[in-house]
């Protein structure tokens, strides 16, 4: 722990509702609590407006069937349940699908400027494993225009932002209630608010709260090879749920994008959106072969992510890649009018980074982690069994399953961003009805007794050389839970993992003073990444089978008898224990439409 040498300031901060996180999922919310009367504060590492989700290209979904009057609700919902492979949760997916309707039609009042046609349609395209075009855009810039126009929302209604702030522990507090009958009294966990780190002014600050909603992102920057930037995702909502004492579920589910730029070195695994393929662009090996024919020829390049990704990762271990590693994507039999107007940020980016026009010449690509499926646990109102903790957008899990439709991410932000952020202020408005007689609590920071003291200050620490334990980490898990996985390689690496941990947290590593707080951040970002990658192995030794982003080698077959079912990690004491659940049952009329879509699947194998 750090010494007297660290003491600084604390301030206090109250608000009913602490949202953290400033992407989609974090604004929306933020938008719905205020509306509903609630007092408001977004709390952002990154700087305002510029969080992840600007680097969502491709498009968002929704069933509107201006393209493909056939498409419905249902079918999305299907098509969601089906690329995940069925461990969804049911009634997420229901909702999922059928508010994407009206989440588009208030986007577009907002004034988001999605593509139309020449009637004045919205234009919708095809992406991975869809059976209509459903998927909205503006551009291949469509998640940036979707942060702009939350960002105006947030402004119209003074909301109040703090960003370049590091969220590090959650505050509990247990409250002893009155109770009738022979048990007497009960014991519930309930949030009472965040402690966070103000990297500017290098201060901590206490944020006290009636809600807390998590918009933290995923964990995907855990591998070295990722789509997300080097200072995000890495997993740090989802440490702070289980560190509260929130489950955590699917953590083995992490999907692996099939197309991420190979070259130059420092865009390695920079993302080459779904749009291209969405637009028409083809995959081939190093021979010229378009190898998707071999592998899903129903769909080929717009088949299952998880299946294209291996498909492609095949093609490379079988010596069928290209000099730096991955294969070619091609769309140069596209004029350059359409390339640059459906696809004005890939252009760019290849021209820019690469030196690659093209319109002219083909892209070198490869899989590179992007989105992750698990998360934290969370009911239909988005809400963890911390009472006021809530979780959206890609920290919480179930919504996707084993795989995640492409255009959903987007979709699922909105969606329950406006649920959390309805029913946090729902929360808080009926508790000010209740009087607090009979009532008492007490705070803590995870075992830390909150008396509002100094004592705060040396929560805080900081590790010699954190990068450093952070690439050993990412390297661990690149070797050994990436695409493919094998028991063996599994249980090397959770031992390897926890090898580490230990000399995180050893005395040699701990320092006693520091002046760096990006030091301190790289600290916490590695330890919220321990938790994370423990959880990720742990879930994919236990489940042995493959289904969809997770493939086991040495159990190939997808088995439903013994793993329709969400792994779950919960935290007890200093252990993590896993267990398993029962997935939800499906319900007519999407499970009609599912078996009749596998007849058709079946039939096209055949």
């Amino acid at each position: 722990m750090a010494s007297k040498k660290n003491d600084c300031k604390i301030s206090y901060r109250s608000y009913d509702v602490l949202i953290i996180g400033g992407g989609s999922a974090g604004l929306r919310a933020a938008i719905e609590a205020h509306d509903a009367g609630s007092e408001v504060l977004i709390v952002s590492k990154n700087r305002r407006g510029d969080p992840h989700t600007v680097l969502a290209r491709g498009g968002i979904n929704a069933a509107l069937g201006t393209m493909d009057s056939q498409d419905n609700w249902m079918i999305h919902a299907a098509d969601t349940l089906s690329e995940g492979l069925f461990i969804a949760d049911y009634d997420k997916v229901e909702m999922l699908c059928k508010s994407a309707p009206d989440a588009m039609t208030e986007l577009v009042k907002w004034g988001a400027r999605f593509h139309r046609e020449p009637d004045g349609r919205l234009t919708q395209r095809f992406f991975g494993a869809h059976t209509y075009r459903r998927t909205c855009f503006y551009g291949d810039w469509t998640g940036k225009e979707i942060i702009r126009v939350l960002m105006k929302q947030v402004r119209l209604r003074k909301i109040k932002f703090v960003d370049n702030v590091y969220i590090t522990k959650l505050l509990k507090s247990t409250n002893i209630e009155k109770t009738q009958g022979a048990q007497g009294k009960g014991k519930e966990q309930e949030i009472s608010g965040a402690m966070g780190i103000d990297l500017k002014r290098k201060k901590i600050i206490i944020f006290k709260a009636k809600c807390i909603i998590l918009a933290t992102g995923g964990y995907t920057r855990v591998y070295p090879v990722s789509s997300s930037r080097i200072f995000e995702n890495y997993g740090d909502g989802v440490a702070l749920a289980y560190e509260a004492g929130v489950d955590l579920v699917d953590m083995e589910m992490v999907q692996f994008h099939p197309t991420g730029m190979v070259w130059p070195k420092k865009a390695v695994g920079t993302l080459a959106t779904e749009a291209i393929r969405g637009e028409g662009g083809i995959l081939l090996n190093s021979k010229g072969e378009r190898f998707m024919k071999s592998y899903y020829p129903q769909r080929m390049e717009l088949g299952p992510r998880d299946v294209v990704a291996r498909s492609i990762y095949n093609e490379i271990m079988s010596g069928r890649g290209t000099k730096h590693g991955g294969i070619w994507l091609d769309i140069t039999h596209l004029p350059k009018a359409k390339i640059l107007e459906r696809l004005p940020s890939m252009y760019d980016q290849f021209k820019r980074i690469a030196g690659v026009d093209i319109s002219k010449e083909k892209m070198e690509v490869a899989p590179t982690a992007h989105y992750s499926m698990g998360g934290v646990k969370v009911d239909l109102k988005c809400q963890t069994n911390v009472r006021g903790l809530f979780a959206i957008g890609e920290v919480a899990g179930q919504v996707h399953g084993a795989n995640r439709l492409g255009g959903n991410s987007l979709l699922g932000t909105v969606v329950f961003g406006k649920i959390a952020g309805r029913e946090a202020a729902t929360k808080i408005a009926r508790e000010k009805k209740r009087s607090t007689n009979g009532r008492s609590s007490t705070s803590s920071i995870l075992g830390i007794t909150y008396n509002e003291d100094k004592r705060l200050a040396y929560t805080l620490f900081a590790v010699k050389q954190p990068l450093r334990i952070l690439r050993q980490v990412q390297q661990v898990m690149q070797e050994n839970s990436g695409i493919i996985r094998e028991g063996i390689k599994l249980r090397k690496a959770i031992k390897k993992i926890l090898e580490l941990e230990k000399t995180f947290y050893s005395k040699h590593s701990v320092l006693k003073s520091y002046t760096d707080y990006e030091n301190v951040v790289n600290t916490w970002e590695v330890k919220s990444a321990l938790v994370v990658c423990e959880a990720i192995l742990r879930s994919a030794l236990m489940r042995q089978e493959s289904r969809g982003a997770h493939y086991r080698s040495d159990f190939p077959e997808r088995d439903d008898s013994k793993w329709k079912v969400n792994i779950h990690c919960t935290k007890s004491g200093e252990e993590m224990v896993m267990f398993k659940l029962p997935v939800s049952k499906l319900r007519e009329p999407i499970e009609e439409l599912l078996k009749a879509e596998m007849k058709v699947e079946h039939h096209l194998l055949e």
